[in-house]
C-alpha cells in the first residue's frame, strides 16, 4: 500500500481534513493543487453506470455506517432522513455517501471530519504518530513565471527520521522531485513514495527562490514521529521562561510530556510559550495531561473540572447517569494492548499563572480544546493566527466496538473497517467554547514566516520572537533579513485531526434504533 493511505493525506489550503478513499470514489475528484474538478473517465462524457447489487461486505459496512451514526454522531437528529442513502440494498460506496451527507448548514459543511475507512489500522497509526514515513512536514507555494509549476518548503523534521538524517531542516525549498520539477502530477510522491530523491534550493540574497543547490535521497520508514520538536528555556529580566514545540497530542507523548516539565521546572520555569502552530489535534487523555502539568497545582490535587462535554439526545439519554466531565489529575494511565501507560504527574506540574500560546489556522481540536479548557485557570494570551474552529471531539469506532458479542451480529466482512464519527461538542467548566464556531481569535496577531531562515528556538525566529516580546523581551534593532512573502498552500498534516474519546462508557443498546 502507498505511504499516502497509511500516513499522508494533502490538502488544498483549508485545514478541513481530506479522507484518501475520497480521492479514489467514483463521480469528479477534486485537485488538491488546483482545486478544479476533473472527470474519472479520462475527460470523456459521464457513462451512466451500471446497477450492480452491493457485495456482502460493502451491505455490512453500510450498515455499519447506519448504526455508528444513528446512534453516537452529534448531528444524528439533522442527518437522520440521509441515513437511508445508506441502504444495504443499494448503496455501493459507503465511504463516499458517509462523506457526502454528514452535517451541512445552510448549504456549509460544518463537520469536516467524520469518515467512514476500510483500513482502520492506517488511520490508526497515523492519529498515533505511527507508520511509514519521511519525517518532515511541508508547505507548498507555485512558482509565478512558470505556469502549473510548484515548490515546496519544510516546515519542520521530526527527530531520528529519514529528513533529519539527511540534512533537511525548517525552511528548506524543495524545486524537484527526482529530477523533475514540481506539478500536480509528481508533487505526491514527497509523501507517496517509497524512496524520493529532493533538489534543495534555498532563498538568494535578494529573497527569491534560487535553483537547485544539492540532491538529498531518502527511504521511508515505519516510526514514531516525536511530537516534541524543541523544549528550552530563555531568561528574560528575573523570570525563566520555558518554551515547547508541541505538534500533535499523540498517546506515546504521555510518557514524554512529564520529562519535559520536570526539566522546566527545576529550571524554575515561571512562564511557558507553548507552540501549537501545527496541532491539529490529538487524544483527549494527553489533552488533559498537558492541561494537568501546566494549571495552578491547587485545582490539578483539587480534581477541578477541565473540560466539560454535549452529546446528541441518543447518548444523553442513555449515558444519563454518567459524568460528562474531564478533571484534572495527578494521575494518568492508558492500558491496551499495545500500550502501558501509567504516570504521576505531581512532581512536574508548573503551577502556571500566565503562559503564551502560538497558534495558526493549523491549531484544531484537542489545542483549541487545551486553550478552552484552561483559561478560567490561566491568563493566556494567544499569538499568531485564529485557529481552525474544530470543537468537538470524536470516536475512532470499530465494529468490535459498536457491536458487543452480546448482540451476536455479523461483522466478519468489515473487520478491517471503522468510522471516525464527532459525538460531542468540548468545553470548558462553565459551558464557554470560544471555538465555535470559527476559531479562537488571538491576541497578537503574527504570520508563520518560514522563509524567515531561523530554526524552531531561535529567539528571531518570526512567531517565538513575538512571544517573547509579549513575555517582556526586548529586542535590540537589527537589520532585517531580505525575503519575499510567497504565498504559499499548506498541505495536511495525516488523518484524522482532532480530539479521540477513549471509548470507555457503557454502549447503548443497538436494537431499539433505526436501521433504515
Amino acid at each position: 500500500m502507498e505511504i499516502e493511505s497509511m500516513r499522508r493525506v494533502f490538502r488544498y489550503f483549508a485545514i478541513s481534513l481530506l479522507a484518501f478513499a475520497s480521492l479514489m470514489a467514483c463521480g469528479p475528484k477534486d485537485d488538491p493543487i488546483t482545486n478544479n474538478t476533473t472527470p474519472n473517465n479520462n475527460g470523456q462524457d459521464p457513462v451512466t453506470p451500471v446497477s450492480t447489487k452491493p457485495s456482502k461486505q460493502i451491505q455490512q459496512a453500510d450498515q455499519f455506517a447506519i448504526d455508528a451514526l444513528a446512534t453516537y454522531y452529534l448531528w444524528s437528529k439533522e442527518v437522520y432522513n440521509d441515513l437511508g442513502k445508506l441502504d444495504p440494498n443499494s448503496c455501493t460506496d459507503p465511504i463516499t455517501v458517509v462523506h457526502d451527507i454528514r452535517y451541512h448548514a445552510n448549504n456549509k459543511e460544518v463537520d469536516h471530519w467524520t469518515q467512514l475507512t476500510d483500513d482502520l489500522k492506517s488511520m490508526t497509526n497515523s492519529v498515533e504518530g505511527l507508520g511509514l514515513t519521511y519525517g518532515y512536514d511541508l508547505q507548498a507555494g507555485r512558482i509565478s513565471n512558470k505556469e502549473g509549476v510548484y515548490f515546496l518548503i519544510v516546515t519542520y523534521v521530526t527527530k531520528n527520521s529519514p529528513a533529519e538524517k539527511a540534512g533537511l531542516k525548517r525552511g528548506d525549498i524543495i524545486m524537484k522531485i527526482d529530477g523533475k520539477e514540481i506539478t500536480s502530477a509528481n508533487i505526491y510522491d514527497a509523501f507517496n513514495s517509497a524512496n524520493v530523491t529532493l533538489g534543495v534550493s534555498h532563498l538568494t540574497a535578494d529573497g527569491y527562490l534560487g535553483d537547485v543547490e544539492y540532491d538529498v535521497s531518502m527511504a521511508a520508514v515505519d516510526m514514531w514521529e516525536d511530537p516534541i520538536l524543541v523544549d528550552t528555556t530563555y531568561t528574560i529580566g528575573e523570570k525563566t521562561v520555558g518554551y515547547l514545540v508541541y505538534n500533535s497530542f499523540d498517546v506515546k507523548s504521555m510518557e514524554t510530556l512529564p520529562v519535559v516539565f520536570r526539566k522546566f521546572k527545576e529550571k524554575g520555569v515561571e512562564e511557558l510559550i507553548l507552540d501549537l502552530r501545527y496541532n491539529g489535534g490529538g487524544f483527549v487523555k494527553t489533552e488533559c495531561e498537558l492541561a494537568s502539568l501546566i494549571a495552578p497545582y491547587a485545582s490539578v490535587v483539587a480534581g477541578d473540572v477541565f473540560q466539560t462535554e454535549v452529546f446528541n439526545q441518543t447518548l444523553t439519554t442513555a449515558w444519563a447517569d454518567e459524568d460528562f466531565n474531564t478533571y484534572f489529575s495527578t494521575k494518568f494511565e492508558y492500558k491496551t494492548e499495545d500500550y502501558n501507560i501509567s504516570e504521576d504527574i505531581s512532581d512536574a506540574n508548573l503551577d502556571l499563572k500566565k503562559m503564551y500560546v502560538i497558534v495558526t489556522n493549523g491549531s484544531a481540536s484537542a489545542s483549541e480544546g487545551l486553550i478552552v479548557g484552561l483559561t478560567p485557570y490561566v491568563d493566556i494570551k494567544l499569538i499568531g493566527q485564529q485557529t481552525y474552529g474544530k470543537y468537538c471531539a470524536g470516536y475512532m469506532m470499530s465494529p468490535d466496538n459498536l457491536y458487543p458479542a452480546s448482540m451476536n451480529v455479523d461483522h466478519s466482512k468489515i473487520n478491517n473497517w471503522g468510522i471516525y464519527v464527532m459525538v460531542s461538542t468540548f468545553a470548558d467548566k462553565n459551558g464557554h467554547n470560544q471555538a465555535m464556531p470559527d476559531g479562537i481569535p488571538v491576541d497578537i496577531e503574527v504570520d508563520d514566516e518560514v522563509f524567515d531562515g531561523c530554526q524552531f528556538g531561535d529567539e528571531n525566529e518570526t512567531m517565538l520572537k513575538a512571544a517573547l516580546k509579549a513575555a517582556g523581551k526586548v529586542y535590540t534593532k537589527a537589520p532585517e533579513r531580505s525575503f519575499n512573502s510567497l504565498p504559499t498552500e499548506m498541505l495536511d498534516h495525516g488523518a484524522p485531526r482532532g480530539i479521540l474519546i477513549n471509548n470507555q462508557r457503557t454502549l447503548p443498546d443497538l436494537s431499539n434504533l433505526p436501521t433504515r
